[in-house]
């Protein structure tokens, strides 16, 4: 008996590798006479398939068998293993390929039968159990009939032989389990579509797709180095329009090596449509819609229906929602069939748990599966799923604004009952619903899909989802305009100035807001007026332009107190206080605050509370009143994260770690810096992850780490240069200063601050620009420059009297009075006591938060 090349008959069929694919001889039927049966034990038998000789990747794989392709004998390798994967992966070719590197290690040899688990009539137990007796040389007329007999001297036959035992394309856990032998000898390899989760006992392999380096060196393999070299652009497009597929690469492979004057780029310009993209990929016996049909024809009708029409679902993936609308089912009956799906290796899990995506091929594949539909069938889904998407966005906005008392009457959508729930929906189905405009604009009317994607707006600036929020006024502006109603025009261009705020695209956010207050001016509509007004008051602010900003919200503010529209009322507060603030008001500012800080509590707004009680927190740091701030900023993170808006999170995480340093509470400060900045680098903040560097620096400086800290200032500083970030990049310039003059450069420390405060002047930060002055006269007076400090001091003062802060005024008569003394300049320090007296006397509060530096400075 030849132990290479066994003759053997049956019918060709297509071997999926693993790394590589060629048609292979299946179901073989071995011609043993009788006669020779009872030496077959004693000759090793050879019965797999040929292994593939451009065999590439899948080392980890191996190694996972107990294999080494260095070493190819196995070290205590599983005696049970199954390799699942979608259609194409190349499981057979990985259990062939695994099974010739182990088969040394097997004394009695290797055996490979395909149990046709993609067929319509699978091969049955009985079945596969005779073909392997006859094999391993029982004659015909010893194996038993009746299959408990049959079991039985198949049991018996097997137990203890040294054996591999390839089980390929295997349907289900019921053909399979009579078929495992008893005992640990053999080495058992199932290969399946399926998942076979009820077989226990075994060691899983979910084959996935090659890494990029594989499926470049697979098609070097199969084509020849020279050929991808010379077009190595064209055979990257080649790669990602196969998706790493090693069945689809295997096929592009082929065709190029087969057909008379195909070039790479040839290639790829064919394989760039998608349209025809299935069958492109196709080559002789070898086509990935092939592959793909022999899963899809194995569903039942429900899973068909589903499969087919998932490939409408516009974002990355989708879960039981999305699957119950298109399918008209509830979300339990979606969630099973989902399952279905998976365990027939069509979909696959996404990074979300109870989620599942396609693979870029498998939905071309289902795409035409669902193009081959009834068009009434096919309009009636896409309505069903544009509805849900539709009706569960004004529940979850509604919810995220805390209005939980509103009842709905919305049968298609979302089980939605609280905050909680609406941000789950949000956070999965955002991608989807965006996306789900530009459907809308074509099967729905304009009408609703302009409401719907203003409904998305508001979720996406609630839960700071910035470029997901971009597509939707991508969408959204046209649809407004084509529906020709000028107060949603306005809406959607007002979110896109919003959008340019929070990007700190301050010009190009201000061109936006003059825009939108003159058509709202146009438009005569007092609601649209108030609207734009604020906004533009809001931008006036950002660019330092404070004096036009205040009327525009007093306009504003009057509006929507004659309309009682007590929400947009609170965003006004909000933002007097903010600008009152930023002109050196803080006193001012604080009522403000208060009083927005209870219309968002009133309305149950967590949103705009948790914002307000931010900004309450900076307001109370700049009075010196520390611990108020620290306990608002606290409850503002707790809100936030429960909100779960990463932007905001960092952003209030950075402002708690300055109030947690002045506390000299460092360690804590510092943590939350350095999680701010991988936060930062996640949600892809450039500018918040510069911040968090400095503020890490000072802190660190604080601790002692002075070269630390100056590694960390100058990546900050060089990330806001080349963001032209200038108010930020001020500021960090500025909060250097300390570090500086610690490790003695003076001088350094004073050029960047003749470039920051003039910066900081012009974006109308003039309370920041004294307290620059103020930090300077600190370290000039600690290293006994007393000149200098006292000129700094008084430049501080001077700057503090264009806005109102006593407590910030008190701290630069108590730097300028100390030098005053230290220069023995005993009229001027008489002529700042007076005047810290007489603000002290009115302004009695500062006893409490300066009461130590001024009773010192009364002493003195």
């Amino acid at each position: 008996m030849k132990t290479r090349g066994t003759e053997a008959s049956g019918t060709a069929a297509v071997a999926i590798s693993g790394d590589a694919h060629q048609p292979i001889l299946t179901n073989p039927t071995i011609n043993i006479s009788v006669s020779e049966a009872a030496s077959v034990p004693a000759a090793r038998l050879r019965l797999l398939p040929p292994d593939i000789p451009d065999f590439v990747g899948r080392q980890a794989e191996i190694e996972l068998l107990g294999i080494s392709p260095v070493s190819p004998n196995p070290s205590t390798p599983p005696a049970r293993v199954i390799i699942t994967g979608k259609p194409g992966v190349g499981k057979t070719a990985l259990a062939v390929h695994a099974s010739y590197l182990a088969s040394d290690s097997y004394a009695d040899g290797d055996l490979y039968i395909d149990l046709r688990g993609a067929d319509e009539h699978p091969a049955s137990p009985e079945e596969a159990m005779g073909r392997i007796m006859r094999s391993l040389g029982i004659p015909e007329e010893e194996i038993p009939g009746d299959s408990p007999t049959r079991l039985d001297a198949y049991r018996k036959v097997t137990a203890d032989r040294s054996l591999i035992i390839v089980l390929d394309n295997a349907s289900d856990e019921r053909q399979l389990r009579p078929l495992i032998p008893p005992g640990n000898s053999a080495l058992v390899l199932i290969t399946s579509r399926s998942q076979l989760r009820g077989l226990e006992g075994f060691q899983r392999i979910d084959l996935e797709i090659f890494p990029s380096t594989t499926s470049l060196d697979f098609l070097r393999r199969v084509t020849g180095e020279e050929i991808v070299n010379a077009d190595p652009a064209s055979a990257e497009t080649v790669i990602e329009a196969c998706v790493h597929l090693p069945l689809a690469l295997r096929i592009a492979a082929n065709r190029l090596t087969s057909t008379r004057n195909m070039r790479m780029s040839h290639l790829a310009q064919d394989l760039m449509d998608m349209r025809s993209l299935l069958g492109a990929l196709e080559v002789g016996d070898l086509a990935v819609r092939a592959a793909f049909n022999l899963s899809y024809r194995k569903l039942s009708k429900g899973a068909k229906n589903a499969f087919k029409r998932l490939s409408c679902v516009p974002g990355e993936d989708f879960g039981p929602g999305l699957c119950s609308a298109l399918m008209g089912c509830d979300e339990r009956q979606a969630g099973k069939v989902l399952l279905k799906l998976e365990e027939a290796n069509l979909i696959e899990p996404s990074a979300t748990y109870g989620r599942y995506r396609f693979h870029d091929l498998l939905r071309v594949y289902s795409h035409e599966k669902f193009n081959e539909d009834d068009a009434k069938k096919k309009a009636q889904a896409i309505q069903r799923m544009l509805d849900w998407l539709k009706h569960s966005a004004i529940k979850a906005h509604f919810f995220l604004l805390g209005h939980l008392q509103v009842q709905f009457n919305l049968d298609n959508a979302a089980d939605i009952g609280s905050a909680e729930s609406a941000l789950a929906w949000a956070k999965n189905e955002l991608p989807n619903a965006a996306a789900a405009i530009k459907i809308a604009l074509t099967h729905d009317t304009v009408e609703k899909a302009a409401g719907f994607a203003a409904s998305l707006s508001n979720i996406c600036e609630i839960l700071g989802e910035w470029q997901i929020w971009e597509e939707v006024l991508h969408w959204g502006i046209p649809a407004a305009r084509r529906l020709g109603d000028p107060l949603g025009e306005i809406l959607m261009l007002t979110a896109q100035a919003n959008l340019a705020r929070y990007r700190r695209e301050f010009d190009r956010g201000l061109d936006l807001a003059s825009h939108v207050y003159s058509k709202s001016l146009e438009s005569g509509a007092e609601i649209a007026i108030a609207s734009s007004a604020n906004l533009l008051a809001c931008l006036y602010m950002d660019c330092g332009r404070l004096d036009e900003g205040i009327p525009l919200l007093e306009e504003s503010l009057e509006i929507y107190q004659r309309l009682g529209i007590e929400h947009e009322i609170g965003q006004v507060l909000y933002n007097l206080g903010a600008i009152h603030r930023a002109s050196g008001n803080t006193k001012k500012a604080i009522e403000y605050f208060e009083k927005d800080l209870q219309v968002c509590l009133d309305s149950r707004d967590e949103s705009g509370a948790a914002e307000t009680l931010n900004t309450l927190a900076l307001a109370h740091f700049e009075m010196g009143n520390l611990e108020e701030a620290e306990k608002l900023q606290r409850d503002s993170l707790a809100k936030f994260k429960k909100i779960d808006n990463p932007h905001k999170v960092s952003m209030v995480s950075n402002d708690l770690g300055v109030t947690l340093r002045r506390l000299e509470k460092f360690d804590e400060a510092l943590r939350l810096h350095l999680d701010d900045i991988e936060l930062c680098r996640i949600i892809g903040s450039r500018s918040g992850e510069a911040v968090a560097q400095a503020n890490a620096a000072e802190t660190l400086h604080a601790l002692g780490d002075s070269e630390g800290a100056e590694v960390r200032f100058n990546a900050a500083v060089s990330v806001l240069i080349e963001l032209d970030d200038k108010p930020r990049l001020a500021h960090a310039l500025i909060a250097q200063t300390p570090l500086l003059f610690s490790i003695q450069k003076h001088q350094i420390a004073e050029e960047y601050a003749s470039k920051a405060i003039p910066v900081l002047l012009e974006y109308g930060a003039t309370r920041d620009a004294a307290g620059a002055h103020q930090l300077l006269a600190r370290e000039f007076a600690l290293i006994g420059e007393h000149d200098k400090a006292l000129l700094h001091a008084k430049e501080s003062i001077q700057l503090s009297e264009t806005f109102t802060s006593p407590y910030f005024r008190a701290v630069g008569y108590i730097i300028a009075l100390k030098e005053c003394l230290e220069l023995r300049l005993t009229e001027e320090a008489k002529s700042f006591n007076e005047a810290l007296r007489r603000l002290v006397a009115a302004n009695p509060e500062l006893l409490t938060s300066l009461g130590k530096s001024l009773d010192e400075s009364f002493k003195s």
